[in-house]
């Protein structure tokens, strides 16, 4: 997680046992919105969770959402476990592109989440 690529969504593929599955990007929709703190604030239709881009419509919500939420950004960061670093390394990018590769970073840390909770607990998000 410490080079980070905008658009490179290549660290997805060694989880295409998961990620193949709708029921897995409905979990990490389930736990993004816990993190975030607001119920439904990302949201991707059912029939929007397959397929090779629902990483990408993802992080465009996230691209939207986050300008939103500025001033809680910093806590909402810290609730989901997003490196610190990583976030200041960000800080000198134009605004979009700083809520793109934020939104992205977002993603992959509740997708490893997801996993994680997945590989060792075998229990769904609730």
């Amino acid at each position: 997680m410490s080079d980070l690529i905008p658009n490179d969504f290549s660290y997805l593929e060694q989880y295409t046992q998961f990620t193949s599955n709708p029921g897995f990007w409905k979990d990490v929709l389930v736990q993004l919105n816990k993190d975030l703190g607001a119920e439904g604030a990302i949201k991707v239709t059912d029939e929007m969770l397959t397929g090779e881009n629902v990483a990408e419509l993802i992080v465009l919500s996230l691209e939207k959402y986050l300008p939103e939420i500025t001033p809680q950004l910093s806590e909402m960061l810290y609730r989901i476990d997003v490196n610190e670093k990583q976030v200041a390394s960000l800080k000198s990018m134009p605004s979009d592109i700083y809520y793109r590769c934020l939104g992205e970073i977002v993603l992959k840390r509740i997708v490893q989440k997801v996993i994680t909770r997945k590989m060792y607990s075998g229990k769904e998000i609730e």
